[in-house]
């Protein structure tokens, strides 16, 4: 059992980051952009529609205070990883999030997916630095959570409102 320096509570074996408080429990070599205060309370309840529509909507602010769409087809949707470019390799997740400077704003390579499973849209945090935050919940690392229309993911400091588009 490994003990959390930040919460002191016992964790299994192998974990990286505490389930209690997200903290990390090794030393991780980070490329993300390490930032103070994400865990921030904020926490709305939310009661949208868990039934995805035909398509689903992601409204992110730009730098310019716009809110841009990305829209994908929810018959498509098996896995999207949301992220930033690899500068490495220029790898970069289906749900590329570079532009709205998300490497300032604390998002990992592979911070998050939405990803299918039992005719709902669920979102994974994949062991994001800065963590994965639903309606101001953090959520614990490979846990799906579902998704509601008009539910707000936070990744570090980037806000992404989800909404179900009707037809």
């Amino acid at each position: 059992m490994l003990k959390c320096s930040n919460c002191g509570r016992e964790n299994k074996q192998g974990e990286v980051i505490c389930v209690y408080c997200g903290s990390p429990l090794v030393d991780i070599i980070v490329k993300t952009k390490a930032l103070e205060n994400t865990d921030f309370e904020e926490n709305m309840p939310k009661w949208g529609s868990a039934r995805p529509s035909h398509r689903i909507r992601l409204y992110v602010l730009n730098d310019s205070g716009k809110e841009e769409t990305l829209s994908y087809e929810t018959k498509d949707i098996e896995l999207l990883v949301i992220g930033r470019v690899d500068p490495a390799t220029n790898e970069a997740p289906v749900i590329d999030l570079s532009r709205f400077n998300a490497l300032e704003k604390g998002v990992s390579r592979r911070h998050a997916a939405i990803v299918r499973k039992d005719a709902a849209l669920h979102l994974v945090d994949l062991s994001a630095a800065n963590g994965t935050f639903l309606n101001g919940q953090r959520l614990v690392p490979d846990q799906p959570r579902i998704l509601r229309d008009g539910d707000d993911i936070r990744l570090g400091h980037l806000v992404i409102r989800i909404a179900f588009e009707r037809t």
